[in-house]
């Protein structure tokens, strides 16, 4: 399996420099405005679609959808100052130091059901739900829960864990050594993990990449007859729940591993002490392959209810 590169989209550097330097001058523009101080608590109107965008160092983020087409903000810090620039499709909330340290602030936000989401947090959690928007959050060692998103989720972490569910739209999760967990989703996977577990469970979805290096991946979804989906791990462990009605074509390969499976397998000729399987299910249709190198793989016939990701 080749290895995993997480590239992490958000300029740490950046973020660490503008705590380092501290605030900026405050200007207004037409409606567009700015507010610098320790606490801020207000409201502001929020155009239909637009986009709310979070920054931490440390400290925590908590956004929450409700039906009116203002945001709601209560944003405090320890130390340093917290900036807010609104206009009327977009609200930035960011941090500035005090004499080159920024403490650990706290963001609670309501926004709008529809609102782009963009959460940055270096060391702070994470946590979002109801918003029925797109959502991306990138964060170095806090944990991160979004649940109840539309279109499209991107999520990014180092050393924190995930935790996704109810989503509708494209899923693109990364770690390097926490544990992704998906829940209730609808739409495109594409998962990795260094030395975490990517669990997905109640998955509805054509096409499906998921992978770790070390970590187990577990899969229970429904399989669509022009589906693809595909599983690796190099040590870890692959589960795999396939409902009985499925199908597909299965592939799964694994060197010094085991492979049990519900369903009936034809072995292939033997490749350097390679066991590859191939096997039919039904009509075949959708495209199923599972490779280990040292890992177990198990294929049982049932749903999300017959399978753990333990």
């Amino acid at each position: 399996m080749k290895h995993i590169q997480l590239d992490m989209k958000m300029n740490w550097k950046k973020a660490g420099l503008i705590a380092l330097f501290g605030a900026l001058p405050i200007v207004a523009s037409g409606q567009d405005y700015a507010i610098r101080r320790a606490q801020i608590d207000t409201v502001v109107p929020l155009e239909r679609g637009g986009t709310v965008d979070l920054t931490i160092i440390s400290g925590r983020i908590r956004v929450t959808g409700w039906d009116r087409q203002d945001v709601k903000l209560s944003a405090s810090i320890d130390r340093g100052y917290v900036r807010m620039d609104a206009g009327m499709s977009r609200v930035r909330l960011s941090v500035e130091g005090d004499r080159g340290r920024a403490g650990e602030a706290v963001f609670d936000l309501s926004v709008p059901r529809g609102t782009r989401l963009v959460m940055n947090s270096v060391s702070g959690d994470i946590v979002s739900a109801r918003t029925l928007g797109e959502v991306n959050a990138e964060s170095v060692s806090g944990d991160i829960e979004i649940s109840d998103v539309l279109r499209r989720l991107s999520i990014e972490s180092v050393s924190g864990s995930q935790k996704i569910t109810d989503v509708v739209g494209d899923v693109r999760a990364a770690a390097v050594s926490g544990r992704i967990e998906m829940d209730n989703i609808t739409g495109d996977i594409d998962a990795e993990s260094v030395s975490g577990r990517v669990i997905m469970l109640d998955v509805k979805s054509k096409f499906v990449k998921a992978g770790s290096v070390s970590g187990r991946v577990v899969f229970a979804g429904a399989i669509d007859p022009a589906g693809r989906y595909e599983f690796e791990s190099h040590s870890g462990s692959i589960r795999l729940a396939v409902p009985e009605n499925t199908g597909a074509m299965l592939r799964v390969e694994t060197f010094s591993g085991h492979v049990e499976s519900d369903f009936p397998v034809t072995l292939q000729p033997n490749r350097g002490g390679q066991n590859r399987f191939e096997f039919q299910i039904g009509n075949g249709r959708a495209r199923i392959s599972a490779e280990s190198f040292s890992g177990s793989i198990n294929i049982i016939r049932g749903t999300s209810r017959d399978i753990s990701g333990e």
